[in-house]
């Protein structure tokens, strides 16, 4: 009989990584060696039809927690908890817990902890089997900042999309006969997406699409009041389809553990210009498949809306790959690169083909899918 991986998840709200995760499952599902399930805290996953009969809510039943203590109590199965490793409740949770088969994800959670969490991250690190971290960055910023050990953390690229899939426009009506630059993804402290805004009222030209939404919503409309070349489009249900409607995409963060709108971006073959920070790096390399612009600028806000994400203490500088204080590109340099990308379609192109290739090689939903499977089956050998 086939062993069964539990897969836990506790964040509320449907973003990166639970849509990479839903793919990954799907294809597991499929594919794997081994029985999946899932448990979390919300019903958040239930979006997704193909996985909603795997997923149990801890907080709806007694019997889902019990099944799940069962389960964590137990070396017949591997607990994969996805950022949690700075847990505290988890850290509660293993206090007493003997040897077990626990891997934690990092997914870009260690960027909000706090000096006082290092206990925290040590005991749960030392709790765990292996680590996967998503990127080199998420790597440095673990070990450099929690003193985790290197050699129990594992860099797994997320899976994104077939290495056998042909490239395609999703839909290729667009919102805007002029020049557009699109943004996607949360409102939050952490994208930078004021930057953009600044560069789009130096640019009346230029069309600006913002979608998603967060905590910096109300701030931003503030920001874009009386420019009517700016238009906030919400939660947008299908991510290609909008990508698919751009000239360019702009990724202006200030911390950004990997980057999955860059690799989305990449699917779409469409240009990124992007801040040089954190594992952009990694899918970016500036002046081949897309623009880096490196953060230089000090931080041009001090006070952060209600319920928004924390500036992050650290981020980590690709070009040292140490830790560095925070910064923000610089909004006339973006404005430069965006006019340089309009006034040149075949760099446009060239851009979005080679990022394509990039993501197509590098981020594919087999690499990821067997990577995990052999992590899985190496634990459960030893």
């Amino acid at each position: 009989m086939s062993k069964k991986i539990v897969h836990q998840l506790s964040l509320s709200d449907i973003g990166g990584v639970q849509r990479s995760f839903a793919l990954y499952l799907t294809y597991a599902l499929k594919k794997s060696n081994f029985h999946h399930c899932i448990y979390s805290f919300h019903d958040i996953l239930d979006n997704f039809i193909n996985i909603k009969k795997y997923h149990f809510n801890i907080n709806k039943s007694l019997h889902n927690r019990l099944k799940f203590l069962f389960y964590l109590y137990s070396k017949k199965y591997i607990i994969h908890f996805y950022n949690n490793l700075g847990s505290n409740n988890v850290n509660k949770l293993l206090k007493f817990l003997p040897s077990s088969n626990i891997i934690f994800h990092e997914r870009g959670r260690v960027w909000n902890a706090k000096d006082e969490d290092h206990t925290i991250y040590q005991n749960n690190s030392s709790k765990a089997k292996i680590i996967i971290a998503n990127s080199n960055a998420s790597k440095i910023m673990l070990s450099k900042r929690f003193n985790i050990d290197c050699n129990k953390i594992n860099v797994v690229y997320n899976g994104f999309l077939s290495k056998n899939i042909s490239h395609k426009i999703v839909n290729n009506q667009r919102y805007s006969k002029k020049f557009s630059i699109g943004y996607l993804g949360r409102l939050d402290t952490p994208k930078g997406v004021h930057v953009l805004l600044e560069s789009a009222k130096k640019l009346p030209d230029y069309d600006f699409f913002i979608a998603g939404k967060g905590a910096w919503e109300d701030t931003l409309k503030n920001i874009a009041r009386g420019f009517n070349n700016i238009y906030f489009m919400g939660v947008i249900k299908n991510p290609l389809e909008f990508i698919s409607k751009m000239d360019t995409m702009v990724v202006p963060s200030i911390r950004e553990p990997l980057g999955n709108t860059v690799i989305e971006s990449g699917y779409c073959k469409k240009p990124v210009i992007a801040s040089n920070i954190d594992g952009i790096a990694e899918i970016i390399e500036n002046g081949i498949n897309g623009i880096l612009i490196d953060p230089k600028n000090t931080l041009s806000f001090n006070k952060l809306p209600k319920g928004a994400v924390p500036i992050p203490k650290f981020v980590v500088n690709p070009k040292t790959q140490e830790l560095d204080s925070p910064k923000e590109i610089d909004s006339i340099k973006l404005c430069e690169f965006i006019v340089k990308l309009e006034n040149n379609p075949k760099l446009r192109e060239k851009y979005g083909e080679n990022l394509y290739q990039t993501v197509k090689q590098k981020f594919c939903i087999e690499d990821y899918f067997e990577k995990l499977e052999k992590i899985y089956q190496k634990i459960l050998l030893n």
